[in-house]
């Protein structure tokens, strides 16, 4: 057993999906350390309506301050030894006594070492979550791809070989629960639209911050409309600020339902999404933020990365996705094959699953 540290330090890159799939490894961390100050640092993104981490988890408890420094990009490789080195004064500064490193499991052998080099500079020799890294193949154009573990479950195994203790039920350990400000928050929103008449809820994401994950718009309205002939559910469109006017052509469509996507933040999205029977949504933020409130998720998934990778958390959930001779491209915008991948997961398929979850 190590010692109970003063001050724990986290990386973790990425924004809301990344940053929920490493909530089970963050409830480890905070039971194992108990009663230690704990840091989140992580990258900041120059792309404007990308949701950051401390918008996903500081009303949680689970992280007591935040630290960024910028993303390594074209636009900002001017002067980016200058801010670097002003993080590792920083961080010396906050006198870390352990890092847990939580950088992506699938994150190169050199830069693995260079991170940790750089943390050693920073004054933190004791770490956890560095061990068997990269666990996860590179995606292999043209080769079969293995199914692969979820990455909130490679961070867990990660700590695990540090010697930290998982606790049991594992299943559990993503769920986030909606605070009374966030639930208060919601009803104000609520009191402000056309009563629900009752109806059951469904969750709809039809967005992503990727062109290739994006399945069609007319799809998601066809699916819908049907599961509202078949059920007469009120659908309630998730998402970035983006996707708010996408969200209101499909709810003018279906006659029906709300738009969360811009007017609710993420705490009060959590909250809505936790009434919601399910979710049908692309892999996304917004997927994951369902499977934390506890939505059981259908999800529509491309060929892009390793099977398995970024299903979401928790049992009970569905995820579509075909495998084609491209898997693996890990491409944002598909021009070449035209979405070949997601286009073929049809419109029935994802009704009956929907089905599925609401029976």
């Amino acid at each position: 057993m190590m010692d109970r540290p003063a001050r724990l330090l986290v990386f973790r890159l990425g924004q809301l999906g990344d940053t929920l799939v490493a909530v089970p490894a963050l409830r480890v961390l905070r039971r194992h350390f108990a009663g230690a100050r704990v840091t989140l640092l992580c990258e900041r993104q120059p792309r404007r309506g990308l949701v950051m981490p401390w918008e996903v988890i500081r009303e949680t408890g689970l992280v007591d301050a935040f630290l960024q420094y910028p993303a390594h990009t074209k636009d900002a490789a001017l002067g980016w030894g200058m801010r670097m080195a002003a993080l590792l004064l920083r961080l010396r500064a906050g006198r870390f006594t352990h890092l847990a490193y939580l950088a992506p499991s699938v994150r190169p052998a050199r830069a693995v070492r260079r991170d940790l080099r750089f943390f050693r500079w920073a004054g933190i020799d004791r770490v956890v979550g560095a061990e068997g890294l990269p666990q996860t193949p590179d995606p292999q154009i043209g080769s079969p791809l293995p199914e692969v573990r979820r990455e909130a479950d490679l961070l867990l195994a990660r700590l695990e070989q540090s010697g930290l203790a998982v606790p049991e039920p594992r299943s559990e350990l993503h769920r986030l629960e909606p605070t009374r400000d966030a639930l208060e928050g919601l009803g104000q929103w609520l009191a402000s639209l056309p009563p629900d008449g009752g109806r059951a809820w469904i969750g709809v994401g039809p967005g992503s911050k990727m062109p290739c994950k994006m399945w069609p718009a007319e799809r998601y309205a066809e699916v819908v409309r049907r599961l509202i002939a078949w059920r007469d559910v009120w659908p309630v469109v998730f998402g970035s600020p983006a996707e708010q006017a996408l969200g209101q052509r499909l709810v003018a469509q279906w006659g029906r339902g709300y738009v969360a996507a811009g007017p609710l933040s993420v705490s009060q999205s959590l909250a809505a999404l936790s009434r919601c029977a399910m979710y049908l949504g692309n892999d996304s933020g917004s997927l994951h933020l369902a499977a934390a409130a506890g939505s059981r998720c259908v999800g529509i998934y491309t060929a892009r990365d390793l099977p398995g990778k970024w299903d979401p958390c928790g049992a009970g959930h569905i995820v579509l996705r075909r495998t084609v001779h491209c898997a693996g491209c890990m491409l944002e915008s598909c021009d070449e094959r035209q979405m070949q991948c997601l286009l073929s997961i049809t419109v029935e398929e994802v009704e009956n699953a929907c089905r599925r979850l609401l029976s």
